[in-house]
């Protein structure tokens, strides 16, 4: 008995295979992964009425949809902002592409009443003139890192923990103090700075002068007109060769190459693909590796020990902040929040 095949039944069937595979291909592609979801929350204090950051960065997404956890309005852009009136824990998600749901825990403190255990305590001297170092103490326990700002200037001043300051203008300033990057728990008081005081100097008072004896016999007699000797002598005097005037070369501090915090991540997750290296760094931290890096809130580590932990590890970074010098804008400190995924299950380092 002879079988006889189709063709038209076989090429059907052939083109329905390739078309399937091609659809699995691109469907697979351009999955979104909801396990690796680069779903961001920035805030400077994550306070009620303060605007909150929220952004996704997740590749191969076409939809977003925001629920804040307070029963507001839903938001489907893929960068937007949010204001908590009221404190408390809220679960915020985020849907992508309409089946891929990620979710975090936002905790919003009360605007007007912070947490004093947790906030730091500001010791300053008492009398604080322009021109006169002043002396500043930083009380927290358990405190790793500290930031300065001593109302003169934008960013931080100082990150040590007992600084020393000099104020330029007169007036009121208002000091603040972060530690551990918790900006939850800012720590600020107020101060003035009074003006150097600058000394009288009393007048000359001619009037009341009295001469050891009348001007007019201080001068000398009047003679014949007589050559000055110093002519003569002159003749004698070699004339130094003119030089030229050295320039004043004053040293300029080397300025580091502008990088944003998105930038930097980037290269750290190429740290941990082992595709880059930490001398790779160097110009943006100005050769210091030894940078002090609060490690997801709790380990205190230097940028060498951050980029050896990294190596070939897959993790996620969640949120990353750099602290830059303002004269060379190199970095001199960074906080980062990362996870490492482990048996398909992401868990801090």
């Amino acid at each position: 008995m002879d079988v006889k095949f189709d063709l038209k039944i076989v090429l059907f069937f052939t083109l329905f295979f390739l078309g399937a595979v091609v659809y699995f291909l691109v469907q697979f592609f351009n999955r979104v992964d909801c396990d690796t979801a680069r779903f961001y929350v920035l805030s400077e204090h994550f306070q009620s009425d303060e605007s909150i950051e929220f952004y996704d960065k997740t590749a191969n997404v076409d939809t977003w949809l925001w629920d804040f956890g307070d029963n507001s309005e839903l938001d489907s852009r893929q960068h937007t902002f949010h204001i908590y009136k009221q404190p408390g824990k809220y679960i915020v998600s985020l849907t992508l592409n309409g089946d891929c749901i990620h979710t975090k825990e936002v905790i919003i403190t009360d605007n007007n009443s912070v947490n004093k255990e947790e906030m730091p305590t500001i010791i300053a001297s008492r009398s604080i003139t322009v021109g006169s170092p002043t002396y500043f103490r930083g009380i927290k326990e358990g405190g790793k890192t500290w930031e300065w700002s001593f109302g003169e200037n934008s960013g931080v001043d100082d990150t040590s923990q007992n600084p020393v300051y000099t104020f330029e203008k007169a007036g009121e300033k208002i000091i603040t103090l972060v530690t551990n990057g918790n900006f939850s728990s800012v720590a600020r008081i107020a101060v003035y700075v009074h003006p150097k005081e600058v000394k009288k100097i009393n007048p000359l008072d001619v009037a009341s002068y009295e001469y050891e004896k009348e001007p007019e016999k201080f001068s000398l007699p009047k003679g014949k007109v007589q050559k000055d000797p110093l002519e003569d002598m002159l003749q004698y005097i070699p004339v130094a060769s003119r030089t030229e005037a050295k320039k004043d070369s004053t040293k300029i501090d080397k300025k580091a190459p502008k990088i944003s915090e998105d930038q930097f991540e980037l290269l750290l997750l190429k740290v941990a693909e082992g595709s880059k290296v930490k001398d790779d760094f160097e110009e943006y931290l100005c050769g210091n590796f030894e940078i002090p890096v609060v490690k997801n809130g709790e380990d205190l580590l230097t940028f060498d020990q951050l980029c050896e932990s990294l190596k070939g590890k897959k993790i996620r970074i969640d949120a990353i902040r750099l602290n830059k010098d303002k004269k060379t804008n190199g970095i001199k400190g960074l906080n980062i929040t990362y996870k490492v995924k482990k048996m398909f299950i992401w868990t801090k380092d």
